[in-house]
């Protein structure tokens, strides 16, 4: 081979792998909308998982991860994360984090997307417990239809 085929082959190694970085770190899709004022959840700050399962419900379809931290006495979910049953995964920067609003006044308490589109039936649940029991949740969306699932909420 010839220097300049030599050459020529690094470069085209090298840029390779600069596009694998770029898609594997996530460049390719569009940023998340930035949540003004969020507030930061401490490290300890405790967590709410919820997963959804497909109509037989043996696998999951659908996983949501919050981070839940406090404003004026009031729990605020800040989403960090959610999952697809086909692998595909949303991590959300804790200065990007979308925070969906609950409601607790009514039974079962609901927490819904800021779009509004989702919405999670939390039933039997009880923000002063924490350490990991499961409780039954249902999900509503038009994405997602209407699946059973199950959250818990881990400690603080």
């Amino acid at each position: 081979m010839t220097q300049r085929t030599l050459v020529l082959a690094a470069f085209a190694a090298i840029g390779s792998v600069a596009v694998a970085l770029a898609l594997l770190s996530g460049r390719g899709e569009p940023p998340a909308t930035p949540v003004a004022d969020t507030p930061r959840p401490s490290p300890r700050s405790p967590t709410l998982y919820c997963e959804f399962y497909n109509f037989v419900g043996r696998s999951p379809k659908v996983g949501f991860s919050f981070a839940i931290s406090d404003r004026d006495s009031r729990p605020v979910f800040a989403q960090v994360s959610q999952f697809e049953m086909d692998g595909t995964r949303a991590e959300f920067g804790s200065d990007s984090r979308p925070i969906w609003a609950l409601d607790d006044a009514q039974v079962p308490a609901t927490l819904t997307s800021p779009d509004g589109a989702i919405v999670i039936n939390l039933y039997a649940y009880d923000r002063t417990k924490s350490g990991g029991a499961w409780f039954e949740a249902g999900l509503r969306s038009v994405q997602y239809l209407n699946l059973d699932g199950k959250c818990r909420q881990g400690a603080a």
